[in-house]
């Protein structure tokens, strides 16, 4: 038998309609524009307001100022004088694999390029890099220092894959019991292009420069600070304050201990100028704000792209001298805004390896 009834569903109660045909005329106001049609409508309409909703919940920029928390009870300024002893400064970085051993012995080389004469102290995470990586830290000056992990609170939730480690560098605090009053720490993806020394005399306790995001990032240059250059006096006691909050803190976690940061230094942070941490983001974002810094840069930060690592590299890889100066053609041809910045790098490379290559040479297995 023909089917001669339809299912009207949410618009009639769920009732059954007998379907038009010869014998049942039409009515002049079809069912459609009398209910299927508002309907659909407001089904639009809720659909459209869902969807501004949570454009603009995206939109909205979060800054720890608007959700402030009182986490940190240290004063802003510390009054005691430091440098009276040499050995009291250090220049700080880490290394979390093996990929960026040579990225941090150029890092290192810089540093005494531009003439810096503080200790050069690298944190590593014990048995998670090779003993060829510690070799090349070793020989280009690092002087070693083996931290356990610092695991990400509630179990790494939402924190991005690359910066899972990234609490780990909190132990920079710790260096007060290594003698150290002043340190500043750099990123492994920063490269020194002039003295900078003038940030072990800051009187503040914590220092670091703003963020920058590219042209398709609502937050441009932010009040948010990069954790990639600080300027901090090592306490272990605030070491162990910070530990104990990052699991009860609100904080976005996506930027691991740079989102923390953000938050535990929010209002005590003393911001500094751009040249301190030249984020090449900031010539993306402004060419003519980056043409006005550069002769003066002190810290260039690859961010977006690092000319020391091959598309597709290993973790575990540690690129020959014929891969690494592939690796930043690679960069200049890929990424040709940024021609002049990776040819820095590479200098910097060929610079290095002319003083130190023999010493290198000891360290392949």
């Amino acid at each position: 038998m023909a089917l001669r009834y339809f299912f009207t569903g949410w618009t009639q109660g769920g009732s059954y309609q007998l379907l038009p045909n010869d014998s049942a005329p039409r009515r002049k106001d079809s069912l459609y524009r009398k209910y299927a049609l508002p309907g659909t409508l407001l089904l639009l309409l809720a659909t459209t307001i869902f969807l501004l909703v949570e454009v603009n919940r995206w939109r909205r920029i979060y800054s720890p100022f608007n959700d402030y928390q009182p986490l940190n009870p240290f004063p802003v300024v510390h009054t005691q004088s430091n440098g009276s002893n040499p050995d009291a400064l250090a220049v700080v970085s880490t290394l979390y694999s093996n990929n960026y051993a040579v990225a941090t012995a150029v890092l290192a080389h810089s540093v005494r390029t531009a003439k810096s004469t503080a200790r050069l102290i690298l944190l590593y995470i014990d048995g998670q890099v090779s003993e060829e990586a510690l070799c090349i830290s070793r020989a280009a000056g690092w002087e070693l220092l083996a931290v356990p992990r610092i695991a990400p609170p509630h179990g790494g939730k939402g924190v991005r894959w690359h910066f899972i480690d990234q609490y780990t560098k909190l132990h920079i605090w710790s260096l007060d019991k290594m003698g150290v009053e002043r340190l500043v720490y750099l990123d492994a993806d920063t490269l020194v292009r002039r003295n900078f020394d003038e940030l072990f005399h800051l009187p503040f306790d914590f220092a670091a420069v703003p963020d920058v995001y590219g042209p398709g990032d609502v937050r441009g240059f932010s009040l948010t600070f990069n954790a990639g250059v600080l300027a901090i006096r090592p306490s272990s006691t605030v070491l162990q304050d910070m530990k104990e909050k990052t699991e009860t803190a609100r904080y976005p976690a996506v930027q691991a201990e740079q989102s923390f940061l953000n938050l535990y230094f929010c209002a005590k942070a003393a911001r500094l100028p751009y040249i301190y941490n030249a984020l090449i983001a900031i010539k993306r974002r402004n060419p003519v704000v980056w043409k006005e810094l550069k002769e003066d840069l002190s810290i260039v930060h690859y961010t977006d792209h690092k000319p020391f690592l091959l598309d597709g590299q290993l973790g575990e890889k540690i690129l020959t001298p014929e891969e690494t100066r592939m690796a930043v053609d690679e960069a200049r041809q890929k990424h040709g805004l940024w021609s002049e910045e990776f040819g820095w790098w590479g200098l910097a490379y060929d610079r290095m390896m002319k003083d130190m290559d023999s010493k290198f040479m000891r360290c392949n297995p």
